[in-house]
């Protein structure tokens, strides 16, 4: 970053160096009557000039690459964001030296071309400070005018068609204005003004093409991990919001007001996110509103605090404090859907504890299932005398004692009204519970699923990559590491005519197996017996659909993972846990928009 700001610095200040001899000199020495009796055109003059000067500035920045070259050789940077840079850099030099020649064509001192050139480039480099001190429109053409904002994304990785247009028609528009002003020192002054009729059709066909662009953008993200594109549930929930808005009574649009001061360092990321979203879907549009100015929308709103974000669909409406790309996404999605599904945490037999912030605790996945627009409640089936109505979801984390037949019925039920259940064994898992997943023909045999690393290491540490089976909720997650510390497989018994459908999500690799040994399933040197230890690949986790009684209902829906802990505080943000998670969520409460991964903290990547 150090080495781009030298280079964008050193470009600014010598371009016009560059362009100030171009034609300044031709006129005190007298050559430019040799040249106007030359049959060469004017724009080839002008055209030509500027492009020996391009040349030269494209020969300088070249050579600056032997840094870049140097990083490479000692490190291992990105390809794309040095590629953006080259680009960005030429790009800039480009509009810059047109600019440069233009003043020079104006001007028979080349000092006085190379001041007011430095000057004119020092202003469009820095004119986007004007924006928070002017209202409106004219904030926002000071903001697409300046060469900064244009250059900051090209710098970053990102090559957007915006930024390319902007500086080929800055480019275009000063070298026909260049070519007209050239033309007209041979005319006398009554003629000249139809030599500026070009020069002007170039300026309005240049506003037209940028506001096209504008309107229908396009962009790559170059950087290794796409930290700067939206992340793929984003862009599945826009894509879908016209069809889902027509559901939504009184509502065709999305409307976010985000409530950021303009010196905030938040302001330009929130911005950013938000035209992103605006370029996915045109029933999306968004404000940003500066607390401090905007006091009528801030009482209106009833914001109490800056970084706060207003979502509102017709009627609806929710605010959120300053929320990530996948809080935001899944509060729109909450508001248009207008849904808010309930999720039972069964408590009572030694699951994990939803305020326990210890390592085995489950105080992230309740921040989590909050943040994503769940409604999560305890549930003591005991005391309720069975799943309440509104429930849609009940999770069984690990339970450590039997259920209940009282509990077990509860269940049951729930499952025939259509409703959901996410089961999560460790082993051994309570024979109650074993005897209750054999109604749905899985058994859990205890086993403790060992993994070989190579070189005669082994580890209980299931790392799933490749092992995904074809369901919606693990499709999204090809090529994404899952982890699950000490899991047990699971084992589908034979069809008993019952109508249960079942299908594998999670398996293990060929080099893992089910080890048996009570000694040495979760301590010591296990090693594969065969004939007595099971070989992999291992079934981890399925998903179920039952049959409802009555013929025409849902049918309700289960997922059994052999494994509670990858879902504790110190594992649930691993990898891609908490997508596998959430994923799970998503299908169990019938959202299959929500299925797809998610937008992540910046901070985290």
């Amino acid at each position: 970053a150090f080495m781009i700001a030298i280079m964008l610095m050193f470009v600014v200040l010598l371009m016009p160096s560059l362009t100030m001899r171009l034609f300044s000199p031709e006129y005190r020495s007298g050559r430019f009557n040799l040249m106007a009796s030359w049959p060469v055109p004017d724009h080839i003059w002008v055209v030509g000039k500027w492009f020996s000067a391009l040349i030269s500035a494209s020969v300088m920045l070249l050579a600056t690459m032997v840094l870049f070259v140097s990083v490479w050789f000692f490190g291992s940077p990105e390809p794309g964001p040095l590629l953006t840079v080259l680009v960005g850099l030429i790009l800039l030099a480009s509009s810059l030296l047109a600019w440069g020649t233009l003043f020079s064509v104006a001007f028979t001192h080349q000092i006085l071309a190379y001041f007011v050139s430095l000057v004119f480039c020092m202003l469009l480099f820095f004119i986007q400070l004007l924006e928070r001190f002017l209202p409106g429109i004219w904030g926002q053409l000071v903001i697409e005018l300046s060469l900064m904002v244009h250059f900051e994304r090209l710098s970053r990785g990102l090559l957007d068609t915006r930024d390319i247009a902007f500086f080929v028609l800055m480019t275009a528009v000063p070298l026909s204005a260049a070519t007209a002003l050239l033309s007209s020192r041979r005319l006398p002054v009554r003629r000249r003004t139809a030599q500026w009729m070009p020069p002007l059709l170039a300026f309005v066909l240049a506003v037209v093409l940028y506001s096209v662009v504008q309107y229908v953008p396009a962009t790559w993200d170059l950087t290794g991990n796409k930290r700067y594109s939206l992340a793929p549930q984003t862009v599945k929930i826009l894509k879908n919001l016209k069809d889902d808005l027509k559901s939504a009574e009184g509502a065709d649009q999305v409307t976010v007001y985000a409530f950021y001061q303009r010196i905030d360092a938040a302001y330009d990321q929130t911005e950013v996110l938000l035209k992103s979203c605006r370029q996915q879907s045109r029933s999306f549009n968004y404000k940003m509103l500066d607390p401090e100015f905007e006091l009528e929308m801030v009482r209106k709103y009833g914001v109490k605090v800056s970084r706060t974000m207003v979502v509102e669909v017709g009627d609806r409406r929710a605010a959120i404090l300053q929320p990530e790309e996948s809080g935001l996404i899944n509060a729109i999605f909450r508001l248009v859907k207008g849904k808010r599904p309930v999720i039972g945490y069964l408590q009572g037999h030694g699951e994990h504890r939803l305020d326990s912030t210890e390592m085995s605790g489950y105080s992230s996945v309740e921040t989590i299932l909050l943040d994503q627009g769940y409604d999560l409640r305890q549930l003591i089936l005991s005391e309720a005398g069975g799943v309440p109505d509104v429930c849609d979801v009940v999770v069984v984390a690990g339970p450590r004692t039997d259920p209940s037949p009282l509990e077990i019925e509860a269940l049951g039920k729930h499952l025939a009204k259509g409703k959901a259940v996410l089961a999560l064994f460790d082993p051994p898992t309570p024979l109650g519970w074993v005897q209750w997943l054999e109604q749905y023909r899985i058994h859990l045999s205890g086993d403790v699923i060992i993994t070989s690393t190579g070189q005669g290491k082994i580890s209980r540490m299931v790392e799933i990559v490749e092992g995904y089976g074809n369901h919606e909720v693990a499709n999204p997650l090809q090529g994404v590491r899952t982890l699950f510390p000490f899991a047990q497989p699971l084992q589908t018994m034979p069809d008993d005519g019952s109508g249960i459908k079942g299908a594998l999500l999670l398996v293990s690799n060929e080099v893992s197996w089910a080890e048996r040994d009570p000694n040495t399933r979760f301590s010591g040197q296990p090693k594969f017996d065969r004939g007595v230890d099971q070989p992999g690949p291992l079934p981890l986790s399925l998903v179920l659909e039952v049959p409802a009684p009555a013929e025409g209902g849902k049918p309700g829906r289960m997922v059994v993972v052999g494994n509670s802990e990858f879902m504790n505080n110190s594992m649930v943000n691993r990898d891609g846990n908490r997508d596998f998670m959430l994923n799970i969520f998503g299908w169990l409460a019938r959202e299959e928009g929500l299925i797809e991964l998610r937008g992540r903290d910046p901070l985290s990547q």
